[in-house]
């Protein structure tokens, strides 16, 4: 089963070309894309996740098509950005509540577990803006635990992240891979060493 299908993608800037009839389907797994800065690697994942349109081609999540049936395809997946904004006034809880409600779904006993696993709890009440990048990073990864989503799209994870938190990190997309479709764009390769299903070179 194809979790994601990319179907002659063209992306251009200005000149530059950064993907030209692009073709790429991925199944469940870990799937690690790679390549030097400024290759395309966050332009992909934008893509795929709906937040950049997709100018020519097709790209569907779980059968569904990225821009004419949106809703239902990003219902599917969760997109976690290499820099997490949020917006500023908001607290560290009320962004999960947010991600569950849009989800239509509420937090789980599972997901305060991992809140406290990883030493968040402590700050659910505080707002972004004082968050350090790396307190905002473990809110913005916890939302992939909301509302079981079949694709998790990564760009850059483990940047910020404390050891202990790394490591559950890790340990939580192992435990997925069977089940879940994961795309990591990272250069932190040494983390998940010979996990990863697949690597795609941009």
């Amino acid at each position: 089963m194809n979790y994601i299908s990319i179907q002659n993608l063209n992306i251009n800037y200005d000149e530059l070309k950064v993907f030209e009839n692009f073709n790429k389907e991925f199944k469940s797994g870990i799937h690690w894309i790679q390549g030097f800065n400024g290759c395309g690697k966050s332009t992909l994942l934008k893509s795929i996740s709906g937040i950049l349109k997709v100018p020519d081609g097709v790209v569907k999540i779980m059968g569904f098509d990225i821009n004419s049936q949106a809703i239902k395809a990003k219902s599917e997946l969760c997109y976690v950005a290499d820099k997490p904004e949020v917006f500023p006034f908001m607290t560290g809880i009320q962004f999960l509540e947010m991600v569950a409600k849009i989800k239509g779904t509420k937090l789980t006993q599972d997901l305060y577990d991992w809140l406290d696993n990883i030493n968040l709890t402590q700050f659910n009440n505080t707002e972004f803006s004082q968050m350090s990048f790396g307190t905002r990073r473990k809110f913005t990864l916890s939302a992939c635990l909301i509302a079981q989503p079949q694709v998790i799209l990564l760009d850059e994870p483990f940047n910020g992240l404390d050891t202990h938190t790394t490591m559950c990190l890790k340990e939580w997309l192992i435990q997925s891979k069977d089940t879940k479709c994961i795309l990591i764009a990272s250069h932190d390769t040494h983390i998940l060493k010979e996990e990863y299903d697949s690597i795609l070179n941009v």
